[in-house]
């Protein structure tokens, strides 16, 4: 009985295999039907992916084995890294993950070098500036009012200054 029902476990596994577009494997321990599964899949070249788990937990040893020992398993984390796995190319992809964007990514080179130049403590007078960015003085004037409008820079009595929230 024991044998017939191992087999049954077999087919089941090849049918897996075969008839899914991809197959994501969640939690395996160090022997389960999950790497099993998984290795049928990547040898019909059937997208394979597994949910890395934490390294202290004996669920998560079949997944880390599987991603060492088949360069074709895929490491996903999220449902996007599965459907941009499964799907048509091009159609579920997922832009990179991304912080926050802030006033400052979106800056041209020029106010990005002015910006730079600035010290992170006191000021800078717009002549200092135009030494330390390598620009004329006419361009780091339109620049700083830029900069300032943007809420990046101040300006005070004694020069330039980094404001205290500049994105």
């Amino acid at each position: 009985m024991i044998f017939l029902v191992r087999i049954s476990f077999l087919i089941r596994n090849r049918v897996i295999a075969a008839a899914t577009a991809g197959t994501v494997v969640v939690e395996a321990a160090a022997r389960s039907g999950a790497t099993q599964t998984m290795s049928r899949v990547l040898a019909l070249n059937r997208p394979g992916m597994v949910v890395p788990g934490p390294v202290t937990s004996a669920m998560s040893v079949g997944c880390h084995e599987l991603l060492r020992k088949h360069p074709d398993a895929r490491l996903v984390t999220s449902i996007a890294d599965v459907l941009e796995e499964v799907g048509r190319i091009g159609e579920y992809l997922e832009p990179a993950p991304r912080g926050r964007e802030r006033v400052r990514d979106r800056l041209d080179e020029e106010s990005a070098l002015i910006l730079e130049a600035l010290p992170r403590r006191g000021t800078a007078t717009p002549e200092e500036l135009a030494a330390e960015a390598r620009l004329d003085l006419r361009t780091v004037l339109r620049r700083l009012s830029l900069l300032e409008a943007a809420g990046l820079v101040m300006r005070t009595e004694s020069g330039i200054m980094l404001a205290a929230r500049g994105g």
